[in-house]
């Protein structure tokens, strides 16, 4: 698709020169209580709490005993559901490759589609591309369980390295940028926002997927973080509040989209906010190793201003890491007032909060949570408030220190130009801040026309195309923020699918009317009266939406779409089908039984199709015999063993079909196991489809048998 004309905005000014700013023009997230930013801004705006107890079956299965110095198991946490949930297919990944993935990076794959969707940017056309992939990450309970199940597989290796998490995303989209894990501990992925901005400004990459991700599997890390004394024991994060007595652990996921602003406004990006500055350091040299340095923690927040070309004085908002720690919360307010809070003035002091209170501590995605609902919080225009938050202790005097938390009892907003910063601070000492402002101005929507137009859905499926259209009725569209026409040039940007739905109308009425006639099954929606209307403008709309509903092709619709369009956020996604994938889990005890008898040598199992090819027929059921062979044995190698699942297409290649060079090789061995045929290794490469591959085995046969 080519680039298009939009009606762009001047760039803002911002930090130093050669300190290019950053537009965040994309966003996606699971977090507890919230599978997307929409629901996540509204469970924070309502002051939702989303802490929990674990779900049935999460943290029943251990590693090792619990530890005789605990009284009690933890079970309050922050969790996602679905964790063991996947779209396999729509990547194209096989169920015995899914089965051995590490559940981060299958929830990163699908958060990362979900991120590019949002900023209306067509994953397709990124392959070869220099976007870079910045992963914050540090837990490794899969890999943990992987090796304790004592069931091995060589999809594990790749499965269960933390690396892949970066590495499986570059891989997926075919980016060429650079792609790494950065592990700080709790920092980790403010630190891997930091990282990406840097290699953006060292022109690395073109634009960055930035990304943090927590799941807790284990009930034994638990265990040890409770040993240490970090948990509160009523599972409730307090920050700065008298009553603070520790964290509750969480879990989820977040992805922003990183690009240099200059080129976000050429290309007519819708921008969240701008990443003005960041900043890392070390506590290194403190009391101890879990001790934090309020020193440390005002020199990288100066320094973050520095990067960005602002002073403390014109920050109105700080995104805490408030962990609500008795140890922790006193010496980041300290840094907070040496570094903004005393040089604002009295009159206006500085807001705080924590997105902890909400949904509890992500640990390595604990930076990428507060960053999306600050950057959220700039989109809106508003600041959500901190829970169980009441009296602040009299070692923590946030008064003299010219702070203030975010509470429900009223309305807070920032002041016009006011800069929003956000903390993380890892276990290990490693401190990163970053510098956020608003976003430059869009065009008001009431001076652009709302022409007639075609919103063009699409999936994998019939079934996807229907979901996606519920999601799209149920959405509650911002009217004044965006017309029909820019949610067609949006849903436009996307990937298209092999099934298809084309809804044409000139307003929100007759969108919803045609979007309720996909949901009953129509591929086509067309007003009702437009059939009585033959006007040629709306005639060639009707034409060009059921080209595309019947043999797709965006680039048609896209041109005549025409200019002006905007792109809008926080639209519904791809609505991901969700197949179970069950982890590894230790192996139970078994009673002493019967032996079981030696397993029969190969040519057993050769025996039945070698029978039936040389009693058929003829050369078509022959044919059939091998067809049949081969796909139930690819089925077996991919992990494909329910019956319910479709049928291997026999002129799909194997590369289409999620085979990878291993699982070739695996299903080489099998055939020449089965049939006595010495088959060439390259013989799976040279005939690469079922097809391909049946007429030449069948021709081996024939040679072998005389």
């Amino acid at each position: 698709m080519t680039a298009r004309t939009h009606r762009q905005q001047p760039t803002p000014s911002y930090g130093e020169p050669g300190a290019a700013p950053m537009a965040v023009i994309g966003l996606s997230c699971h977090f507890p209580g919230a599978a997307d930013p929409g629901k996540f801004w509204r469970n924070l705006m309502s002051a939702t709490d989303s802490v929990g107890t674990a779900p049935p079956g999460r943290w029943e299965e251990r590693v090792g005993p619990a530890p005789a110095e605990l009284r009690t198991s933890v079970r309050h946490g922050g969790f996602i559901e679905g964790i063991d949930e996947f779209d396999a297919r729509f990547f194209g990944i096989a169920r015995r490759e899914a089965e051995h993935m590490d559940p981060q990076q299958r929830l990163l794959l699908e958060l990362a589609w979900q991120a590019l969707e949002d900023a209306a940017v067509s994953p397709h056309q990124l392959r070869a591309t220099r976007w870079g992939v910045y992963v914050g990450a540090c837990a490794d309970d899969f890999r943990t369980q992987y090796f304790a199940s004592g069931r091995l597989d060589r999809f594990g290796h790749m499965g269960a390295s933390r690396s892949l998490l970066a590495g499986r995303v570059s891989h997926h989209l075919g980016l060429r940028g650079p792609s790494e894990v950065v592990d700080t501990g709790q920092s980790s992925s403010l630190c891997a926002v930091h990282r990406a901005i840097a290699s953006l400004r060292l022109d690395e990459c073109d634009a960055a997927l930035v990304a943090g991700v927590n799941l807790n599997l284990l009930p034994d890390v638990t265990d040890q973080i409770q040993l240490w004394g970090g948990l509160s024991p009523d599972g409730r994060c307090r920050t700065f509040d008298e009553q603070a007595d520790g964290y509750v652990r969480a879990e989820g996921g977040g992805v922003v989209v990183l690009k240099p602003l200059e080129a976000a406004v050429r290309d007519g990006d819708h921008v969240y906010c701008v990443v003005r500055g960041s900043a890392t350091n070390n506590d290194g040299g403190r009391a101890g190793l879990g001790v934090p340095s309020p020193d440390a923690q005002r020199e990288v927040i100066e320094a973050a201003h520095r990067a960005a070309g602002v002073t403390g004085a014109s920050v109105g908002y700080v995104e805490l890491h408030g962990t609500g720690t008795p140890v922790g919360d006193p010496v980041e307010a300290a840094a907070l007032g040496e570094a903004i809070g005393r040089r604002r003035s009295r009159t206006t002091p500085l807001l705080v909060g924590s997105v902890k209170s909400n949904i509890g501590h992500l640990e390595s995605a604990a930076g990428i949570a507060g960053f999306i609902k600050a950057c959220l919080a700039l989109h809106h225009g508003q600041l959500p408030p901190t829970l169980h938050h009441r009296r602040s202790p009299g070692k923590l005097p946030l008064a003299d220190l010219n702070l203030r938390v975010v509470g429900a009892d009223r309305e807070e907003n920032l002041g016009a130009g006011e800069l929003v910063g956000v903390s993380s601070f890892g276990m290990g000492g490693t401190n990163v801040h970053v510098v956020l402002a608003s976003s430059p101005g869009a065009t008001d929507p009431s001076e652009r026309p709302a022409p007639d137009t075609v919103w063009c859905l699409s999936g994998r499926t019939r079934e996807a195309v229907r979901a996606l259209a519920r999601a799209l009725l149920e959405h509650p569209f911002p009217g004044e923020r965006c017309t029909v026409g820019d949610v067609a040039w949006s849903l436009v940007q996307r990937d298209e699918g092999g099934h298809r739905a084309a809804v044409v109308g000139g307003c929100w009425d007759e969108m919803r009317d045609g979007l309720r006639k996909v949901v009953t099954g129509h591929d086509l929606a067309i007003p009702a009266d437009w059939l009585h209307e033959r006007g040629t403008d709306r005639v060639a709309w009707v034409s060009v939406a059921g080209a595309y509903a019947a043999h797709g092709g965006l680039a048609e619709v896209a041109d005549r779409l025409g200019t002006g369009l905007r792109k809008v956020p926080g639209l519904p996604t791809y609505p991901f089908e969700r197949d179970t994938f069950h982890g590894p889990t230790p192996p139970r005890p078994v009673a002493p039984g019967p032996a079981v008898p030696e397993e029969q040598p190969e040519d057993f199992r050769a025996r039945p199709l070698l029978d039936g090819w040389e009693k058929a027929a003829d050369s078509s059921e022959r044919l059939w015999l091998i067809r049949s062979f081969l796909e139930h044995t690819l089925l077996g190698v991919l992990g494909e063993t329910d019956d319910e699942r479709p049928r291997v297409d026999p002129d799909s290649t194997f590369e289409d079909l999620g085979v990878d060079s291993m699982s070739l090789l695996e299903l080489h061995d099998l055939v020449t196991a089965a049939t006595a045929v010495e088959l060439q290794e390259s013989a799976l490469f040279d005939h690469p489809t079922i097809n391909d591959l049946t007429a030449h085995l069948n021709t081996e046969l024939e040679a072998l048998r005389g």
